[in-house]
């Protein structure tokens, strides 16, 4: 008799493989965004109502879900396939003479209307993102409690002086340039530059699945706008945020020792971020009132001539929570404990020592928000559009994630059912 090996709830590659069609009855199935949909209509009141809100709205989610770069892509989809019209909610029975069938389709004018329409109701969206987050963590099992946060470079392909007219949706007015530095471990840095706007992004690192985003220009700092959002997490109703979480992993870029101090004292959040190598000379430094010393990298050393600089490694014991320190011991003779307070360097110390095998394991969970970073780029298109301005990047980043996570919904719905009807 063949086992049942245990079921994962959710695989966001179990989705990646549905067909499009698939994909996208999935998330009509699922989603809930009534309450935007009669905001629209009523918005629209007495006006001409060729292309119902519903309709507009479906395939708006549809261009995420087919991978269209943008409207005119859509369109010509839609043009297409009888399918995705009915689906999303295009009546055809109104267009069946045939001088009324270049009606089919809404015209891009349409459109661009519909989406301006959208950009005045990102609280609204933002709200349905919400609440499928709180699903997630529902019914996800430890969603939230180890996240990785980055930051992802949105790349503009605009002209920011089009036609020198800062109204004209066109040109790009509020995109800027910025530099990425990476910082190597024997000390270089490697520099590479973008023009456009910035995601900052927390996601869970088990699920893949984004937990708080924002959108900047490319230049706001990754440190700032990560500061901004762990403040926003501890105000009201994102509290619940930041109580589930205990790791929070993030590359060099967010080396900081006053924060790493703050989410372990005021959040008690494990800070497992890398370190960028700033100490140009030194090899060592002492620990205050002890016979120890430390390098750069979070490994301590016992001193044993300081003149003749030996230096004797010790292996790391744990973590003391009482004392806010770590424990150190030798590896052969002895067994006095050593204790290094995180206060004598918070960006080198942490919770969950540098030099341990479980940082080490938690840091390569920080991959995940890379995969999530690829979805944008791959599935959602954001490495070839036709974006223009801030507002509008907002919208179709939101757009993307509430699409993520509804798909996500959808799946872990059919698979309880699944794995109920197996017990019963």
């Amino acid at each position: 008799m063949n086992n049942i090996s245990q079921i994962s709830i959710f695989d966001y590659t179990e989705i990646e493989n549905l067909g499009d069609l698939e994909k996208l009855k999935l998330f009509l199935e699922n989603v809930e965004d009534d309450e935007l949909c009669e905001i629209l209509e009523k918005e629209r009141k007495n006006g001409r109502n060729d292309y119902p809100v519903r309709a507009m709205l479906n395939s708006i989610y549809a261009m995420k879900i087919f991978e269209h770069r943008g409207i005119e892509s859509l369109r010509r989809e839609l043009k297409r396939s009888s399918q995705l019209r009915t689906l999303c909610g295009f009546n055809e029975g109104e267009y069946k003479f045939l001088k009324k069938r270049k009606h089919l389709v809404p015209p891009a004018r349409v459109y661009t209307g519909f989406i301006k329409s959208l950009k005045r109701h990102k609280k609204e969206i933002e709200k349905i993102k919400e609440e499928l987050i709180k699903f997630m963590y529902e019914n996800l099992k430890d969603f939230g409690k180890d996240c990785a946060v980055d930051g992802k470079y949105l790349d503009s392909y605009g002209n920011q002086f089009y036609k020198n007219k800062a109204n004209d949706d066109r040109g790009e007015h509020e995109a800027t340039s910025s530099c990425k530095t990476y910082y190597m471990k024997d000390g270089t840095t490697k520099k590479e530059w973008h023009y456009g706007y910035r995601a900052h992004i927390i996601c869970d690192a088990k699920y893949g699945l984004p937990i708080k985003s924002k959108v900047t220009p490319a230049n706001n700092s990754e440190q700032v706008e990560l500061d901004n959002m762990i403040e926003e997490m501890s105000e009201g109703e994102e509290r619940y945020k930041l109580e589930k979480m205990e790791n929070l992993m993030g590359d060099a870029g967010y080396d900081n020792g006053a924060r790493n101090k703050i989410l372990k004292e005021e959040y008690n959040i494990n800070p497992i971020m890398d370190i960028r190598h700033m100490w140009k000379e030194e090899k060592y430094r002492e620990v205050e009132n002890q016979e120890l010393a430390y390098n750069e990298d979070g490994e301590v050393f016992l001193i044993i001539d300081i003149e003749k600089q030996e230096y004797e490694k010790l292996k790391y014991l744990g973590y003391d929570k009482e004392n806010r320190a770590l424990r150190y011991g030798r590896y052969t003779k002895g067994k006095k404990v050593y204790r290094v307070p995180l206060s004598t360097d918070y960006r080198i110390f942490v919770p969950v020592a540098r030099d341990s095998k479980k940082f080490k394991t938690k840091y390569k969970m920080r991959t995940e928000v890379e995969r999530l970073n690829g979805r944008l780029d791959r599935d959602y298109m954001f490495n070839d559009h036709f974006i223009r301005g801030q507002e509008k990047m907002e919208l179709m980043v939101d757009l993307s994630f509430l699409v993520m996570l509804t798909m996500a919904k959808g799946h872990i719905k059919n698979k309880q059912e699944n794995i109920r009807s197996l017990v019963a």
